[in-house]
């Protein structure tokens, strides 16, 4: 797994004033309205705690399921603090999605932020579809988030020789504090797999001075939905009733 998961602290501050997927699964919750829900790859607990104070007026509970112990670590801690009536309701999984097996079913089952772009294979995509049908109960819904392609970036791979240009794609500041986060990345497409490898390269400032600096590298799958948002179709007649939504991510 990407190292990009051990720094809880600079993955919230990337994704501060994100808050478009956020909304869309509080809207997902009260139109569907549920009564148990999953979330895969809940690494802090972004999506997960403001889907469990939801839970509480809505009447459903919330598992967040993650693989990296840091980040559970900080989403146990932002849930402590939280007031007891959302902690009964909510609770959280060290736990691999591919073989991760609930004692209960759930109604709703969620990856969002792109997360399933981490399974690479599709053998593995497709235990992974199987293990999310196990644990749905009949009519339970699956609803995948994927990042729609930068189609530009990849255009550079195909170059003689191949580029990856870099580019500055995130500059955040914690307003508490004043640390700055800046993000540069490079992108590197391969068709035949149909994998991209991105390398991040973060800095960190503090009264505008560099505090801190690392490279991060890891592999993305990239999806190519022909909407942002359709149905997954899967050739087997057990999926019949299930519905799986894919959605472009941001």
């Amino acid at each position: 797994m990407s190292d990009i998961y051990k720094h809880p602290e600079e993955y919230d501050l990337e994704h501060s004033g994100h808050d478009e997927d956020t909304e869309f699964y509080l809207r997902l919750v009260r139109s569907l309205r549920p009564r148990r829900v999953l979330e895969l790859g809940c690494g802090t607990g972004r999506i997960t705690l403001p889907l469990a104070r939801e839970g509480v007026r809505e009447g459903f509970t919330i598992v967040g399921l993650d693989n990296e112990p840091v980040m559970l670590r900080s989403a146990e801690e932002s849930r402590v603090q939280t007031d007891e009536e959302i902690r009964r309701g909510l609770s959280y999984v060290n736990g691999d999605m591919l073989t991760w097996r609930s004692d209960t079913p759930f109604d709703l089952i969620l990856i969002p932020c792109g997360s399933l772009s981490h399974i690479l294979e599709l053998e593995a995509q497709i235990r992974l579809f199987r293990q999310c049908y196990d644990n749905l109960r009949s009519g339970g819904r699956f609803v995948v988030e994927v990042i729609m392609p930068n189609m530009a970036a990849y255009m550079d791979s195909f170059s003689m020789p191949p580029r990856a240009p870099i580019e500055i794609d995130l500059d955040s500041t914690n307003e508490s504090d004043g640390t700055r986060l800046i993000r540069r990345k490079t992108t590197s497409y391969s068709s035949h797999n149909q994998l991209a490898a991105i390398r991040f390269l973060y800095e960190k400032y503090k009264e505008g001075r560099a505090v801190e600096s690392y490279i991060d590298d890891f592999a993305s799958h990239v999806f190519f939905p022909r909407e942002l948002r359709c149905c997954l179709s899967i050739p087997d007649s057990r999926w019949s009733r299930r519905s799986v939504i894919t959605g472009g991510g941001s």
